[in-house]
């Protein structure tokens, strides 16, 4: 009989599918039975062709691969609260080894096996192969094959049924071809997440990627071909410095009551260091951050993002030495065209690279302050060029927070929270993360020292923020659709500006401009026109409008997560 060749398959796929949902919290349903059915018998019932030799073989590797994406779905919707994302896909594959040895060492633990589905999905890539090897009897199935066929026949076109409608949802997320920002938003309205077995997510979330590279096409053709109209060199040394994970309420310059930026308030004192008050990210992933920040283009422009080209190509027009030193992504370490929909692909392309950046760092450093060193040996050097932008991008407060300071350079202690209700292992947690940014306020300062003797001027703003059990019992970024509480801990980021004695000398009207600007509200995609118009940068790319320093600026709806209004949000 035929299903004596693919039942122990069948069943395999349709168990792994039903352990992937979490029934405490209603997911169960006819659609998600049905769909996992039929997609158990599309997947089994073609091996039932291949000859008994191969079949065993074929079953167990189609099998096998079948579980352990739905192990790794299930891990994602128990421990991210999410399951299978494209941005979940995208970080897995963007990971180096740095990260994702962070990752399993924070993540990974004799827990993961105390969840009853992580037990029963394992336990089924274990007893599968057995399965297979072992004679079943089949008195219980039917006596006649044709009544057999016609009840499956019967089951089979009712669960056709069934999914046609969601089946055409389905597809809407396969028709975004030229409307890469709308399906932006239908990922982060979770509408993929309808779809209810790991195969099917994992199906978009390649899809998904395979689309950010026809933007990556885009973005490169628009970049190459932009040119300036003038410069006026207005502010000789520019710097971009970007944090990573940095959550703002956990910083003494936004009303932190403990002292984990004593060296950043000092230079605040001094009135050489500016603080803006509102700012916010329009994602809480780096990868997506980098391309809004290196890009002209905003939300609301109405058109594409591969419309506007990267900001760095101006400078370099503009006779800049352009210098970008990253302590996570480095040129050799990023593969070549995987992303996420507006990820950071343009670090990892060839032609941009060359076109954007005069120099890279080539190797990354366990603390951020080794990385000041490689800064120090381009910044320091004797042959320093008139007119220079550096782009620094820190490991700042990443997880393993741990790992992101010295030792013995700990200041903060679990004791230290014993007050706010936590268990000792979040207590710990919260002490090594405002460790690991009073370590970040050393390195911020010793970069700032770099250039105190030049006519520099530096902006410092983070990518996005991290939950570390502040209002939410939880440490890290939840990548789910933003309520107010993720909204103030991870899309709140600091920012501020930092002026050396000669920049406040000669550009007092700028440095007066910066000061009327610091309760202006703005997100991190302003950033690149600041940095145009402090540069004295035109373009067909630069408005007054986007410029947050400019007297007729104006703040568009500050979107998060795609199509969040913050604001509205956080009323």
């Amino acid at each position: 009989m035929l299903l004596s060749r693919y039942w122990q398959l069948l069943l395999c796929i349709l168990t792994a599918f039903l352990l992937c949902v979490d029934a405490t919290t209603g997911g169960w349903s006819l659609h998600l039975f049905a769909t996992s059915l039929l997609a158990a018998f599309l997947l089994s019932c073609p091996t039932s062709f291949v000859h008994r030799p191969l079949r065993a073989v074929v079953q167990v590797i189609l099998g096998e691969t079948v579980v352990c994406v739905c192990l790794v779905d299930c891990y994602c919707q128990l421990f991210l609260g999410s399951p299978i994302t494209p941005q979940i896909l995208n970080i897995i594959i963007q990971s180096n080894w740095r990260e994702s040895g962070d990752f399993f060492s924070a993540f990974i633990g004799s827990y993961v096996f105390m969840q009853w589905r992580i037990i029963g999905i394992l336990t089924l890539a274990l007893l599968f192969p057995i399965a297979l090897l072992i004679k079943w009897p089949f008195n219980f199935l039917p006596k006649t094959k044709k009544c057999w066929n016609i009840g499956v026949s019967v089951l089979i076109t009712i669960c056709l049924a069934c999914e046609t409608l969601p089946a055409y949802r389905f597809y809407q997320l396969f028709a975004m071809d030229t409307d890469a920002q709308r399906m932006e938003g239908l990922i982060f309205r979770h509408y993929h997440e309808e779809i209810p077995t790991p195969l099917h997510r994992i199906f978009f979330a390649g899809y998904s990627l395979s689309q950010s590279r026809r933007m990556l096409e885009s973005v490169r053709q628009t970049t190459l071909n932009a040119t300036i109209d003038s410069c006026s060199h207005r502010s000789p040394h520019v710097v971009l410095i970007i944090g990573e994970s940095y959550n703002k309420h956990h910083s003494t310059l936004f009303g932190y009551a403990k002292p984990t930026t004593p060296l950043q308030q000092e230079r605040k004192a001094k009135d050489e260091l500016y603080v803006f008050r509102d700012v916010v990210t329009p994602w809480n992933i780096t990868s997506n951050v980098f391309l809004n920040l290196f890009s002209t283009w905003q939300y609301g422009d109405g058109s594409p993002v591969g419309s506007c080209p990267l900001f760095p190509v101006f400078f370099r027009q503009a006779d800049y030495v352009v210098c970008f030193f990253s302590n996570q992504y480095l040129l050799k370490g990023l593969k070549k065209g995987a992303t996420n929909q507006m990820g950071n692909f343009f670090l990892s392309d060839p032609e941009l690279n060359n076109c954007m950046f005069s120099f890279r760092n080539r190797s990354s450093e366990r603390y951020d302050m080794a990385m000041v060193k490689q800064v120090a040996d381009v910044v320091l050097s004797k042959d320093r060029p008139a007119y220079t932008l550096d782009i620094i991008h820190l490991i700042g407060q990443h997880f393993e927070y741990a790992e992101r300071y010295p030792a013995n350079l700990a200041y903060f202690e679990a004791q230290d929270y014993t007050g706010m209700q936590l268990s000792l292992e979040a207590m710990q947690t919260k002490a090594h993360y405002d460790n690991a940014t009073r370590y970040d306020d050393m390195v911020l300062d010793s970069l700032l020292s770099l250039y105190e003797h030049e006519d520099a001027v530096v902006v410092f703003i983070a990518d996005h923020g991290e939950e570390v059990y502040d209002e939410l019992p939880v440490h890290g970024r939840l990548f789910q659709q933003p309520t107010p509480a993720l909204a103030r801990q991870e899309f709140e980021v600091p920012m501020w500006i930092w002026c050396s004695e000669n920049y406040r000398q000669n550009h007092q009207e700028i440095v007066a401009k910066i000061k009327c600007a610091v309760g202006k509200p703005m997100t991190t995609g302003g950033i690149s026109h600041l940095l145009l118009y402090l540069a004295g940068i035109k373009c067909r790319w630069t408005t007054e409008q986007k410029n947050v320093l400019s007297p007729c600026y104006q703040c568009r709806p500050r979107l998060i997560a795609d199509e969040v209004d913050y604001d509205e949000l956080l009323k």
